[in-house]
């Protein structure tokens, strides 16, 4: 597609999206973005990769019990601090 053609397809796609309920709006940019990333090929492959449909192990099922007790508990640590703590 040459720089005319991709102008008059960008000036197409603004009209539509002026036409478009303000409420619909979070659906196209949503729509766009995927299409962006869709680029990327390791975010396609993450969105391509088949579902872990392995079963959860007793260690797996423990693990999650327990994180589940941490939250309820307030034993958590913002983001933030993790980060300092770790130099990141």
């Amino acid at each position: 597609m040459d720089a005319n053609d991709c102008d008059a397809v960008k000036r197409q796609i603004k009209d539509l999206i002026d036409g478009m309920p303000p409420d619909e709006l979070l659906v196209i940019k949503r729509f766009v973005q995927y299409v962006r990333d869709m680029e990327d090929p390791f975010l396609r492959n993450l969105a391509e990769a088949p579902w872990d449909d392995e079963p959860l192990t007793e260690e797996d099922i423990a693990a999650i019990e327990e994180a589940k007790e941490d939250i309820a508990a307030g034993r958590l640590i913002p983001a933030e601090e993790l980060y300092k703590e770790l130099g990141i």
